[in-house]
């Protein structure tokens, strides 16, 4: 037996293995669609590998050749429909459906009809390298900062596309008829390129699945889960980080401090699932009003923190009374009952790239507390942070 026999062999295998460890990943980590694309792909990779092994059992070269390319070309598109679920990519997928059925008809067309062995070999795999360098602009474009895991997946599909695109060159220089030197190196390339290519992938889609959860799991440590603002812990993290990267855009800075009036008397007037109903309406309301990139944060009970960065210092201290009559203009509604809400806020404007969040929040805290004293639904203003 050649040693092609037994890459093929374990080719077959390993596609198996990773399609188990695919719809495993699928069963246990949220069920995640594109989980099941990636098992449907690597499904279709064993099928190709099963096609090699039986080629002697099909009844015309033809047959056997149509099959081995559609179960790659399909094995490559379910892998891109993963990849454009995962980073909810805008490619339309129907123009890549479009171009594998004239793919599928030309490579049927110089196979069947008007013989042509450079053609029939080469069409599909450069169909293969157009999904696979897709694959690495969608994988690399998902995200600002690109994961680890992401960027050797990019590269992996790269120079896998490199090294396919040398081997179906190699396969179309043949032209009409065989040319062995030719397929000899077309072999040679594509046996040593797909196994490396194979396993490379695969690994890189695992860890960038474990990245994925990684990071779930830091947001979801980072969220409250009631309001789904940041909390505390998450507000602390990446609060510093906001301020000397703001500032040095030369941005204004205010922290805003603030708290629902009277919250107490809410919970027992209406009852603590009226409180809660009212924390959650309330925080969408000023939702509504953020920026991008303020970072809203329940620091605990009824106390929150906004983190704004404007440019000009007097719309980031007119913010907060923006945020004052939004949340009074109208009742919040609980089980047809009107519960009047106010709130009141404490601001600071942070001017140095030193100053501590702690020592901010403390400070905005002492105006809070001012406004509280001058009969609440107020806005108080400290002493800018120097």
């Amino acid at each position: 037996m050649s040693p092609i026999f037994f890459i093929l062999i374990t080719l077959l295998l390993t596609s198996i293995i990773w399609s188990v460890i695919f719809l495993m990943a699928w069963f246990t980590l949220g069920k995640k669609s594109y989980a099941l694309f990636w098992a449907g792909a690597f499904i279709l990779s064993a099928c190709q590998w099963g096609t090699i092994l039986l080629r002697s059992h099909f009844d015309s070269d033809t047959l056997y050749w149509m099959t081995g390319v559609s179960l790659s070309m399909g094995s490559v598109i379910l892998g891109t429909w993963g990849h454009a679920i995962r980073a909810r990519s805008p490619i339309n997928l129907r123009y890549l459906l479009a171009l594998a059925v004239i793919t599928l008809a030309s490579v049927y067309y110089y196979k069947a009809v008007d013989v042509h062995i450079g053609l029939s070999m080469s069409l599909y795999i450069y169909y293969d390298i157009l999904l696979l360098l897709i694959n690495a602009v969608i994988i690399i474009k998902h995200k600002a900062k690109s994961l680890p895991a992401e960027i050797g997946a990019a590269i992996t599909y790269t120079v896998c596309g490199v090294c396919l695109f040398i081997a179906a060159t190699i396969a179309l220089m043949q032209g009409s008829q065989v040319n062995q030197a030719y397929l000899d190196l077309y072999t040679l390339i594509n046996f040593i390129t797909v196994p490396t290519a194979h396993v490379g992938m695969a690994v890189f889609i695992i860890f960038i699945m474990a990245s994925d959860l990684a990071q779930e799991m830091q947001k979801l440590a980072m969220t409250d889960v009631l309001t789904q603002c940041i909390n505390r812990r998450g507000f602390y993290d990446i609060g510093q980080q906001k301020i000397e990267s703001q500032l040095g855009c030369k941005q204004h800075v205010s922290l805003i401090y603030w708290d629902i009036d009277s919250f107490k008397n809410i919970n027992d007037d209406y009852g603590h699932a009226a409180g809660d109903e009212v924390l959650v309406q309330a925080t969408q309301r000023i939702k509504m009003c953020l920026q991008k990139d303020d970072i809203f944060a329940r620091l605990g009970g009824e106390e929150f923190v906004i983190l704004i960065a404007r440019d000009s210092e007097l719309k980031a201290k007119q913010f907060a009374d923006k945020l004052r009559e939004t949340l009074a203009s109208k009742p919040i509604e609980y089980e047809k009952q009107c519960i009047n809400v106010t709130a009141s806020f404490g601001v600071i404007s942070i001017k140095s790239v030193n100053t501590p969040i702690d020592k901010a929040i403390d400070l905005a805290d002492k105006a809070l507390y001012i406004a509280k004293h001058e009969g609440k639904n107020k806005v108080a203003y400290a002493m800018p942070l120097n």
